[in-house]
């Protein structure tokens, strides 16, 4: 991680650092897992969907199932699978798990088709598709006639159209509670169509924002809306959240930003700050967080610039204006671990932009130092003495005997977080509304983890014993 190479290192980007050559019309960094920030994935406006490594800027795998423009990707927890949206209507889950070629089913349509997991289809084009946080079975997709649909994949399966609908509001339509008490009943509450949604990071709850400027708390368990909050008059267009879930960016049509803090029991907002391009009036066409939460990015949608906008998330500070090349951006993301930026420009071209740290020669000692210009060495008193052989021989032995753990696997990496709902022994028949929405909240972590999906580590490494023949090696049809 950044941190742990360089606690004082700048942590936003700078400059362009390499340009990707692809027909990328969306980007996303995997955000969590043992491979977090390795690996970039890209959908292309020709269907294609590329995996790019991080590191070496090489293509790793090339995805082909879709005919349309892919706009919308997704991780899962621990990267084995990845979620494509296109307008093509279908929303593809690729298994990309490492195997062994005499392990993988033989099949002569070529390697494309045995990364597919699943296709499943909607009925209008899709912008966008993401995984459960704790599930790759469920899958919230948004569609491009503002309908937000929960696919349920487990068992038979199960589509729920999500609407702005309360407890109480499915036989009234929207009566208040005069109308229910006998009185004369109001005009039902005309519904807003939802044009944006998004899972809390730790999968308890559905955040959607509606065409009338209202985010929409939703309880993925009854399908229901658990609270309204007003945070505009504008129609809310994006909304995303940082990788701990308690900041909230929404993205709204009067072209400016609002961070909000999430409460992480009740799930509410308290909108913090209000960003906007005041000079240009620039609209937004990506928002989202640094890794650790410090700064907010927002990828400006300009018809002849590629600028994206670094701001303070603390303050709300305006800290640096990206400024690439002169073509539209239309998509960008930010590395979970490192001050790296990807954008995705309209001719394809995916660019990195990245801090240039100069060489440091003192990196390669503790106590290494650079000199200006040649000085008198001073030789300290001991510094070439001679060390007792016995000793050295201890020293040798106690670091052969140790012990070096290489099998299991490093739990120092970004995970998503896990949902708050303590309750105390008598929590169930408390009725306030903290234990009401611990209650919801545990429900929801439940359905969740049912029919548990291969989402794991062992997942990457498959054992394979050399001295065995080849699995099914002798009933190929080649």
């Amino acid at each position: 991680m950044q941190q742990l190479l360089n606690p004082f290192a700048q942590k936003y980007p700078e400059a362009v650092d390499s340009t990707l050559s692809s027909q990328a019309a969306s980007v996303r960094f995997n955000q969590s897992g043992p491979f977090a920030g390795h690996y970039l994935a890209a959908g292309g406006s020709d269907g294609l969907v590329e995996v790019w490594d991080v590191e070496s800027r090489g293509v790793v795998r090339v995805l082909e199932g879709h005919v349309k423009a892919v706009g919308g990707l997704s991780w899962s927890r621990n990267n084995r699978y990845l979620l494509s949206a296109s307008l093509d209507g279908t929303a593809i889950i690729w298994d990309l798990a490492v195997a062994s070629p005499l392990l993988r089913p033989h099949n002569p349509a070529g390697s494309a088709t045995v990364s597919r997991s699943r296709t499943i289809r909607f009925d209008a084009p899709l912008a966008t598709a993401q995984f459960h946080p704790r599930n790759s079975n469920i899958i919230l997709a948004t569609l491009t006639c503002n309908e937000v649909v929960l696919a349920d994949l487990r068992g038979e399966g199960r589509r729920d159209v999500l609407e702005d609908v309360m407890e109480g509001e499915q036989d009234g339509e929207g009566q208040n509670d005069e109308g229910a008490n006998g009185e004369e009943a109001a005009a039902p509450r005309k519904k807003s169509s939802l044009a944006c949604a998004a899972w809390s990071p730790c999968g308890s709850r559905i955040y959607a924002g509606t065409s009338s400027g209202v985010v929409l708390i939703i309880d993925p368990v009854s399908r229901l809306v658990l609270s309204r909050i007003r945070v505009g008059t504008s129609g809310i267009r994006q909304l995303a959240f940082d990788a701990s879930g308690q900041n909230l960016i929404l993205s709204s049509s009067d072209r400016a930003l609002r961070v909000l803090v999430v409460n992480p029991r009740t799930g509410e907002l308290l909108p913090i700050h209000r960003f906007q391009d005041i000079i240009n009036r620039t609209p937004w066409h990506a928002v989202g967080f640094s890794g650790d939460g410090e700064y907010v990015m927002g990828g400006a949608g300009h018809k002849m610039a590629h600028n994206v906008f670094v701001w303070d998330r603390e303050t709300g500070a305006l800290v640096k204006v990206l400024e690439g090349p002169k073509e539209p951006l239309v998509d960008c993301d930010w590395h979970p671990t490192r001050p790296i930026v990807a954008s995705a420009a309209d001719s394809g071209d995916i660019h990195i932009w990245q801090t240039r740290n100069p060489d440091k020669w003192a990196a390669f000692a503790a106590g290494f130092e650079e000199l200006e210009e040649n000085v008198e060495y001073d030789e300290r008193e001991d510094e070439f003495d001679i060390e007792d052989e016995d000793e050295q021989a201890r020293k040798k032995n106690v670091a052969e005997d140790e012990v070096i753990d290489v099998l299991s696997p490093q739990d120092d990496y970004p995970q998503r977080p896990q949902p708050l709902y303590d309750i105390h022994e008598d929590g169930d028949d408390d009725d306030s509304d903290d234990a009401r929405m611990a209650r919801m909240v545990r429900a929801a972590a439940e359905w969740a983890a049912q029919g548990p999906d291969d989402d794991t580590w062992d997942g990457f490494y498959l054992s394979l014993d050399l001295l065995d023949p080849p699995p099914n090696e002798e009933n190929r049809d080649d």
